[in-house]
């Protein structure tokens, strides 16, 4: 017999992908401890390296992509630029937006060693999964963060037109 609790899986999906972050973000606490780093912060090299490969974002750009407010990608921006990753430098056309810059320091992330550790974590995350599961997995969560970030960007859009 079916139980109608669980017919529309939306509540359940929801809870499960926020234990899913906990697990991970614990899992990526604990291996980035030894850099002094916090998966917080580790977000936000990925988010950069992600969507702008090849320029330094605003607070703003980079929140609308963490997901999270500008306030919030400042908070954590703060405390890679004392650890000397990153540089909040004003903007040369509108010094009212501040941009993140990666210092030569992130080059240690692609230091061989690091590199394999990276590796490694990854292997163990997703050992248990079929490869094109996998694939599937991502295909769906970039097509769901795309939307989110269209959302939080018409938000933005029409704050800013509403000040």
């Amino acid at each position: 017999m079916h139980d109608p609790r669980y017919a529309d899986p939306r509540p359940d999906l929801f809870g499960s992908l926020l234990v899913l972050v906990q697990h991970l973000s614990r899992r990526l606490d604990d291996a980035l401890a030894p850099l002094g780093l916090t998966s917080r912060q580790w977000l936000l090299f990925a988010v950069m390296e992600r969507w702008f490969p090849d320029r330094s974002p605003t607070l703003t750009e980079a929140a609308v992509r963490y997901g999270t407010s500008r306030q919030n990608v400042k908070q954590v921006a703060l405390g890679l630029e004392r650890r000397g990753y990153l540089r909040l430098v004003p903007d040369r056309l509108d010094r009212r937006a501040t941009r993140l810059e990666l210092t030569d320091k992130v080059s240690i992330f692609y230091q061989p060693d690091l590199r394999a550790r990276r590796l490694e974590i990854l292997d163990a995350v997703f050992a248990d999964l079929d490869p094109a599961r996998v694939e599937v997995l991502r295909d769906l969560i970039g097509d769901w963060l795309a939307v989110e970030a269209r959302k939080r960007e018409r938000q933005l859009l029409t704050h800013h037109q509403e000040g």
